[in-house]
């Protein structure tokens, strides 16, 4: 797991390149375009999704603790591989938490 950084407004940007099983992905922060608001981010899983079932996480103390961002139910998978996470908290940070993949997915992300 690395930390990609803050992902810019309006860039997609890879988060994970190869997605192939259970794993904790790369760590990012979302930046707003604005310094006082919130963002709002479009995650996308492409490639080969068979199987892919992963929980988007959030940080609030640096990464010592990641709890699931979206509630209990993956965030991403194979039937649904594309979602808007609103609000997201800039500067928080986040990573995905894969928890099954048989496939080769890329995970993206545009925020704004």
């Amino acid at each position: 797991m690395a930390d990609i950084g803050a992902i810019p407004s309006g860039v997609s940007v890879v988060i994970d390149p190869a997605v192939t099983g259970a794993a904790a992905g790369n760590t990012f922060r979302l930046q707003p375009t604005d310094s006082t608001a919130d963002a709002s981010a479009v995650f996308q899983a492409t490639g080969t999704l068979t199987g892919l079932s992963s929980d988007l996480q959030i940080s609030l103390d640096g990464g010592t603790t990641f709890v699931n961002a979206a509630g209990g139910a993956a965030f991403l998978t194979a039937a649904a591989p594309t979602k808007i996470l609103t609000p997201a908290i800039g500067g928080a940070l986040y990573r995905f938490n894969h928890t099954a993949s048989t496939g080769n997915a890329v995970i993206r992300c545009m925020a704004n």
